[in-house]
């Protein structure tokens, strides 16, 4: 018995280290090729922090920055928005048709964002209308608004209701009960929400390709456009910046909340 739990406990850890491997393997050479002096190939051959300094020589990436940051935060703050009051109004809901707006909400989850994009864009089309940055951050809203509304399910399925009531109980209007008992409760999901929204819509390409004007070119069309043409250290050091972003944020959320954004209420 000892050595059957052993050999499952090697089996276990070692699939653990080849998973972790395949998936963090290529980020930590793409940083390491970063710091290559002379072209992008591994192992570097030597160390320079040129590349990083050229970011800020290329005003078309730090223009394409600022439009992925306002897009990430209209984003972040909509869909979580939305998601929140959805979520809670799926909670109180006890309806038949309960389970279908649930799996309505969630559904962009199941399917490729490609898919989402490609129908919002022949939307577009047919209705005769263009692009724009509305279009484009309703349909980042479409693809992260899934996120926050788990997030705030899972919580509200050990919300006491009876909170609620006992500030209603004491002259509160159940808007106020809202605002003032359950939003503040469960800012163990909401926050996290907000920041897990931004970082995929800060990242996110697929849909940005096919919705995003020139106007509002966003980071990774900008690196996919200047790799077609170059292909040099730059696009690591770049690459690398954007890692680190979605990694201090991600870190946030987990030292102060947790990935699952599960708080006690």
């Amino acid at each position: 018995m000892m050595l059957k739990l052993k050999v499952r406990d090697v089996v276990w850890f070692v699939t653990t280290i080849v998973f972790f491997c395949f998936l963090l393997l290529p980020l930590l050479i793409l940083i390491v090729v970063s710091f290559n002096p002379v072209a992008m190939v591994f192992p570097p051959q030597g160390f320079t922090l040129h590349w990083y300094r050229v970011i800020l020589d290329k005003p078309e990436f730090l223009s394409a920055a600022w439009a992925s940051a306002v897009i990430g935060i209209m984003t972040a703050v909509i869909s979580t928005t939305v998601g929140v009051l959805a979520a809670i109004g799926l909670h109180r809901y006890t309806g038949r048709l309960r389970k279908p707006m649930e799996f309505a909400l969630l559904s962009p989850l199941f399917f490729p964002a490609v898919i989402v994009a490609l129908a919002i864009f022949q939307l577009m089309m047919a209705m005769g209308m263009m692009t724009n940055l509305v279009v484009l951050v309703g349909a980042h809203v479409v693809v992260t608004m899934p996120y926050p509304v788990r997030n705030v399910t899972a919580q509200l399925s050990r919300f006491d209701r009876r909170l609620e009531e006992a500030a209603m109980t004491v002259g509160a209007t159940p808007r106020q009960a809202l605002l003032k008992v359950t939003i503040p409760l469960l800012r163990a999901s909401i926050v996290p929400s907000l920041i897990i929204t931004f970082v995929l819509s800060w990242n996110n390409y697929t849909v940005s390709a096919f919705l995003a004007q020139t106007d509002w070119t966003t980071l990774p069309l900008q690196l996919r456009a200047y790799v077609q043409y170059e292909y040099e250290p730059f696009l690591a050091a770049m690459s690398t910046v954007l890692i680190l972003i979605s990694a201090v944020f991600l870190f946030i959320v987990e030292r102060t909340f947790g990935m699952s954004g599960r708080g006690k209420v």
